[in-house]
């Protein structure tokens, strides 16, 4: 398996357990998007756009849309955390968007 295989493995894992959490909606999910503004539609379709990125992630001729779409809710996350000025809790998302762009790149 190649790295670029792997890692886009490793991010459909990643996204589809955010995923699957965002549609689940337990209750520290829901508080994130309350304490951001967010309505509880943007969590549902958020989770649903991770999801759609997982799928397309481990689809050799999706893999760049796959990215794109996962690059853009991460950079919704980090958008998020940087109006809350919640400047810890950055690095994670930070690391899979660079992640993500390395996919989408190569």
């Amino acid at each position: 398996m190649t790295m670029h295989l792997a890692l886009s493995a490793l991010l459909a894992i990643v996204l589809a357990w955010a995923g699957l959490l965002n549609l689940a909606a337990p209750a520290f999910v829901r508080a994130e998007f309350e304490k951001w503004g967010y309505p509880p539609a943007l969590r549902v379709l958020v989770g649903l756009m991770e999801l759609c990125a997982a799928v397309l992630l481990l689809w050799p001729n999706g893999q760049r849309l796959g990215a794109l779409i996962g690059g853009l809710v991460l950079l919704g996350v980090v958008a998020s955390l940087l109006r809350t000025r919640e400047w810890l809790r950055l690095e994670y998302p930070l690391v899979l968007l660079a992640a993500v762009a390395l996919v989408a790149l190569v």
